[in-house]
């Protein structure tokens, strides 16, 4: 009797999981979600309680970051506010794997030092292949660049800069690259990162060398500018970071002449960096610029059909062609779906049916409307086009401010109940016909069918 009540206890903190992984997959990029995320494993399903018990303090601090998204994906599937307690405990580690070294770059090395196996490789994730990601007519031009790139890196197309919509694949393919190129040679010294964590790891080195009365550069110049393969992902965060770019420039400078590969991904096409020194956008331009498109209905069947068959679920092609139908902006939001439908009929007993799809999409629907404000806008917004709230609000008029203010004064009032004079308080004090203006202008841009307006209908894709 005791082992059936503990049976079914496991069963209710999978379903219960499985839904916050559902949220937390819609609200986080692949690489976060897969290397931090998913090292989560939930035990102690209380009332209004849950553990998360992680196996190192590295992953604690990585998962500090994104606390409060947990904490609201938790509360929002146990339907009350709950105590999430977070445990560090060895037992959760791998048999097979132990990370050995902490940075926003870390080491992996087998526990068999015999195996010689490219997972252990810094920073990729090996599940990601070439074999298992999904060809449509959105994506095969990046694919057959890549698989290019991966049979002569440093050769074929150097540099290789990918560019889509977030949820879309680059991490997938770039990641892929990465580990055919490891399979055909395990010795090869590649280096996979985020722009982000390149930018933190080099305010560290430069607050470490002022700490020590030095400049601790060396080691992290030796460690970028001695690899064969640089991948860095969503090179657009070091956009307006001096320090960063000049590093990244003379980095970038140092592998190309070298004949070193060099894979950069970004939110957008490198002329749409603005506010990005020249001397770097020119380089981008020097290999091949590719992009992925938003996936069309054959492709988005076909990926859901993909996870169905690999998880073996009991799902009908119906179903999946009505998940397909109604989620249509990016591949992380349509296997979140997938991922809530199939948890939703779980819990009720029942396999998934239209009814069970029509119901998700609504409830998400109408939680992505309520999660939007002004000042959620406003923080998209500066995410975008990678300036500061309060430079947006403030009285500078450069070419670099305009564009997103205008965008900030059109989307509030298109997507809160903000009057005009209350978006002018909110941005700074502006009079209710700057307002106007603003908004006119933009209005005008969309009708343009422009770049400005790619960027609102982005804008409005991360909201």
């Amino acid at each position: 009797m005791l082992e059936k009540n503990s049976d079914l206890q496991n069963e209710k903190i999978e379903i219960f999981w499985k839904k916050v992984l559902g949220i937390l997959q819609t609200e986080l990029n692949p690489m976060t979600f897969n290397m931090w995320v998913l090292k989560v494993k939930p035990e102690n399903l209380k009332e209004n309680s849950i553990d998360l018990v992680i196996s190192m303090p590295y992953i604690r601090k990585q998962l500090e970051k994104y606390e409060s998204l947990i904490q609201n994906a938790v509360d929002k599937v146990g339907r009350q506010k709950f105590i999430v307690n977070y445990v560090i405990r060895k037992d959760v580690l791998d048999k097979n794997e132990e990370i050995q070294t902490y940075g926003p770059l870390f080491t992996r090395e087998p526990a068999n030092k015999n195996i010689n196996n490219h997972q252990y490789k810094t920073g990729l994730t090996p599940r990601y292949t070439f074999e298992n990601f999904i060809l449509g007519s959105s994506n095969q031009l990046a694919y057959a660049i890549a698989q290019a790139v991966s049979e002569n890196p440093g050769e074929t197309y150097n540099p290789f800069f990918l560019y889509s919509e977030s949820g879309l694949g680059k991490t997938h393919l770039v990641q892929a690259l990465g580990n055919r190129i490891l399979d055909k040679n395990p010795n090869c010294i590649l280096i996979y990162t985020t722009g982000e964590a390149f930018m933190n790891e080099l305010i560290e080195v430069i607050q470490s060398g002022k700490i020590k009365g030095k400049y601790a550069s060396n080691e992290f110049r030796n460690k970028y500018r001695k690899v064969d393969v640089l991948i860095i992902d969503d090179i657009q965060t070091i956009i307006g970071k001096d320090s960063t770019q000049n590093e990244f420039f003379h980095t970038f400078n140092t592998l190309h002449l070298a004949g070193k590969q060099i894979i950069l991904t970004s939110d957008r096409p490198p002329k749409e960096f603005t506010t990005l020194e020249k001397r770097i956008t020119s380089r981008f331009g020097s290999g091949i610029i590719s992009d992925i498109q938003q996936p069309d209905a054959e492709l988005r069947i076909a990926i859901l059909r993909n996870k169905r068959d690999t998880n073996k679920d009991q799902v009908s092609n119906e179903v999946i062609e009505s998940i397909a139908s109604s989620v249509e902006t990016n591949i992380r939001e349509l296997e979140g779906a997938y991922l809530q439908v199939i948890t939703e009929a779980k819990k009720d007993g029942k396999l998934p049916t239209v009814d069970i799809v029509n119901k998700v999409i609504n409830k998400n629907s109408t939680e992505k409307k309520k999660a939007v404000n002004a000042n959620s806008i406003l923080k998209t917004i500066c995410q975008f086009y990678s300036v500061r709230a309060s430079d947006i609000k403030g009285k500078r008029r450069t070419k670099d401010l305009v564009l997103p203010r205008q965008v900030a004064m059109y989307l509030i009032k298109e997507m809160t109940d903000f009057p005009l004079m209350g978006i002018g308080e909110f941005l700074g004090g502006r009079d209710h016909t700057t307002i106007m203006h603003g908004i006119r202008k933009m209005e005008a841009e969309i009708k343009a069918a422009g770049k400005v307006k790619k960027d609102i209908l982005s804008v409005k894709k991360l909201l």
